[in-house]
C-alpha cells in the first residue's frame, strides 16, 4: 500500500512516518528541498530507507511545485494521502501566509489528490476550529464565527474545502487537540503548545533571578486554575490515525481530544517541580493589575494560555466507534502518563530527536 504524506518532516510527520514503514508500508513523502529529505531519514533506522521516497516540491504550487517525472510516477499508485503539513502560528499579522498555506496549500493537495486517482484523503487539521465555542462535535464548524487567531480560521475553512470533494475521493478529517510527547517515553522535539508554556517560564525564572532575591515572591498568571489542559501524546495521535488509514469512514470528522484532560493547577505543579519554581499561581481576575514582571510572564505564555483557560467538551463519538471497531481503547492520561510528558521538556534538551 502506498501512502502520500504532507508536514512528514515535523513533530508529528515523523512519528507517524515511523509508524507506517513499521507496519510495512511505501511511504512518498512531500519536503521542500533535499535537505528536510535527509534531515527526515537521518531519524528513520537505515534498512527502512528503502520504504520511503522523498518527493521534492512545494504546497504554495498548483501542482505542489513536484516535477513532471514525478507526477508520472505517482499517478494512479498512491492509496491513501495525509495532509499534515500547516503553519502553525497566532500572530494575526501573519494572516496571509496563513491563508496562503493552510488553506490554498490544502486547496492545491486536494486537486493533486484527485487529479493523481488517489482512493482517500484524509486532512489533519485541528480541534480548535471550534473557535470560542465551548463545545465541539464532530462535524463542520461554521467558517463566519468568532476564532481565537488566523490559524484557526484558515483551518476551519480548509476543512470546509476538504468535505467539497467528497464525491471525487474518500475524505476524512482528523482533529488533534494539543500534541505533546511519547506517552512512555516523554521524548519530543516540539517547541509549541505545551513546551513553549514551560519555556516561557523558565525564561522567565533566569530573567527574575538576575534581578535578586524572589524567593518569597508568587507570580500571578491569569487563568483558570480549574481550566483544563487538553493534551494528546502524539503516539496516541498516529495511533488514530494508523486505524482511519484502515477504517475511517467517507465525510467523517474524527476528534484526536483527550476525554479526561489534567486540570491547569495538576499540570503547573509537576512544571513547578520540573523547574524547581514554586512561584507561580493562577489568578482569575482579569483586572488585577500585574507587576512589571507578572506582565513580561503573561505576554511570553499567551498563546498558550487562551487553549488552557477553557474547559472545552469534546465529542469523541466517532473517534469512540472508529477505535472500537478496531479493538482499541480512547485515551486514558493518568498523572504517571502526564508527568512522563511534561518531564519529556528536559529529556529533549539533552537527547534531540515538529507541524
Amino acid at each position: 500500500m502506498n501512502i502520500f504524506i504532507t508536514g512528514g518532516t515535523g513533530f508529528l510527520g515523523t512519528q507517524f512516518i515511523q509508524q507506517l514503514v513499521d507496519s510495512n508500508y511505501r511511504v512518498f513523502v512531500l519536503v521542500r528541498s533535499p535537505k528536510k529529505g535527509n534531515a527526515l531519514l537521518s531519524k528513520i533506522p537505515l534498512h527502512q530507507h528503502s520504504q520511503i521516497e522523498i518527493i521534492e516540491g512545494d504546497l504554495s504550487d498548483y501542482q505542489l511545485g513536484i516535477s513532471k517525472e514525478d507526477q508520472r510516477k505517482l499517478n494512479g499508485t498512491i492509496d491513501a494521502f495525509f495532509h499534515i503539513a500547516a503553519l502553525l502560528s497566532f500572530d494575526f499579522k501573519m494572516a496571509d501566509q496563513l491563508y496562503k498555506i493552510n488553506e490554498m496549500g490544502t486547496k492545491h493537495t486536494l486537486e493533486f489528490a484527485k487529479n493523481t486517482g488517489v482512493k482517500s484523503y484524509h486532512y489533519i487539521s485541528t480541534a480548535y476550529t471550534l473557535g470560542k465555542k465551548n463545545v465541539a462535535v464532530e462535524s463542520l464548524h461554521e467558517v463566519d464565527q468568532e476564532f481565537n487567531n488566523p490559524y484557526e480560521e484558515t483551518k476551519c475553512r480548509a476543512e470546509h474545502l476538504v468535505m467539497s470533494y467528497s464525491d471525487s475521493m474518500k475524505v476524512s478529517i482528523f482533529r488533534p487537540s494539543i500534541i505533546v510527547g511519547n506517552s512512555e517515553t516523554g521524548e519530543t522535539d516540539s517547541a509549541f503548545g505545551l513546551y513553549g508554556f514551560i519555556k516561557g517560564l523558565e525564561i522567565f525564572k533566569k530573567r527574575i533571578a538576575r534581578l535578586g532575591d524572589y524567593s518569597d515572591k508568587k507570580f500571578s498568571i491569569i487563568g483558570n486554575q480549574l481550566g483544563t489542559q487538553n493534551l494528546v501524546p502524539v503516539d496516541y495521535v498516529c495511533h488514530v490515525l494508523m486505524e482511519g488509514l484502515k477504517s475511517a469512514k467517507n465525510k467523517t470528522i474524527y476528534h484526536i481530544t483527550n476525554p479526561n484532560p489534567p486540570v491547569n493547577h495538576e499540570g503547573l505543579k509537576i512544571i513547578e517541580e520540573l523547574l524547581d519554581f514554586p512561584h507561580i499561581q493562577f489568578n482569575t481576575k482579569e483586572n488585577t493589575t500585574l507587576t512589571k514582571e507578572e506582565a513580561i510572564l503573561n505576554e511570553f505564555i499567551s498563546n498558550f494560555t487562551i487553549y488552557v483557560n477553557r474547559d472545552i467538551d469534546f465529542k469523541i463519538t466517532n473517534t469512540r466507534k472508529l477505535l472500537k471497531d478496531t479493538n482499541n481503547k480512547v485515551l486514558k492520561m493518568d498523572k504517571e502518563m502526564l508527568t512522563t510528558i511534561i518531564y519529556g521538556y528536559k529529556k529533549e534538551e539533552k537527547q534531540p530527536i515538529l507541524l
